[in-house]
């Protein structure tokens, strides 16, 4: 996902539309996805078992506007990473992702049932909010870019409540890979309706980059979800999503360290990430104590 976020952020900058950006790369998995979809009759089934739910009300009809979520996130992606670099990018979503789950959680929304408010959950949500306070350190004098950050916090926030509408699919349809292609059916539309409207009122590109890795944010995103949906099944949701997470964060530092986009100050950001990673433990150590005491 951090490479996904260093690609749109780019492309973005290249073709000075990030609207268009968000819909190349959504539009690309989509096409990768459909092609799947004609290939597997689990996923059709999905498709069947899903509708079927959703006609019998047993399903909320909202959820299948999860891909909106999605959407917004690609489009924050293709929008904000050139002005702040792919890591401070990422620990901000993290941090709203961290926040919404929390509040999720707690609700009960979602197939996992309510997990109550513990003091390390609650530790671990304030240390997330801490991560991009320090991280910002070095930007304090740059208003605008500090203003864009609320983009990735806030649909950090709704990525937590797709994961939860996602998951409540995944087992009416007894694949994750049905709710998958949803998201990206619904995701490029919405983007495609965005960029659709940018293009008539500001035109579209005179020209576009040549360069083929610039087009390759869709194909990430569906390796990220192919990925975790397998992983998922040998390491268990808990430990993947940990994994996914700090995975994201490290990647994020290493790009902005190596290939970077704007001016960062690197203290800043590696001080923020060691923040993330220890509040992302710390929020998860009861959970990983229950899931063992479980398997026992």
């Amino acid at each position: 996902m951090a490479i996904q976020s260093r690609i749109n952020g780019e492309l973005s900058t290249r073709i000075d539309d990030a609207p268009l950006t968000a819909f190349i790369s959504f539009g690309s998995g989509t096409i990768v996805l459909l092609t799947y979809l004609a290939l597997s009759r689990r996923t059709q089934t999905g498709f069947r078992l899903l509708l079927a739910s959703l006609r019998e009300k047993r399903t909320a009809w909202i959820f299948t506007l999860a891909g909106a979520s999605g959407a917004a996130f690609v489009f924050s992606q293709s929008l904000v990473v050139g002005m702040t670099g792919v890591a401070l990018f990422s620990i901000t979503f993290v941090c709203g992702l961290t926040i919404g789950s929390y509040v999720l959680d707690a609700g009960g929304i979602g197939p996992g049932g309510r997990r109550p408010y513990t003091a390390q959950r609650t530790v671990g949500v304030v240390l997330a909010v801490v991560a991009v306070f320090i991280s910002v350190l070095g930007r304090l004098g740059q208003t605008e870019a500090l203003l864009f950050l609320i983009l990735p916090l806030v649909f950090g926030a709704l990525v937590a409540w797709q994961q939860v509408a996602n998951g409540s699919m995944a087992v009416v349809a007894r694949t994750p890979l049905t709710p998958t292609v949803l998201n990206f059916l619904v995701g490029t539309g919405v983007l495609a309706i965005g960029a659709g409207i940018y293009s008539l009122v500001q035109g579209v590109p005179a020209t576009y980059p040549t360069d083929g890795w610039l087009y390759l944010g869709g194909l990430c995103g569906v390796f990220f979800v192919a990925m975790t949906a397998w992983a998922i099944r040998h390491t268990g949701a808990l430990v993947t999503s940990l994994a996914t997470t700090m995975g994201q964060i490290l990647a994020a530092v290493l790009s902005d360290v190596f290939f970077p986009q704007t001016a960062i100050d690197i203290v800043s950001i590696l001080a923020g990430a060691v923040v993330m990673v220890v509040a992302l433990v710390v929020a998860t150590a009861g959970k990983r104590r229950q899931s063992a005491a479980s398997l026992r």
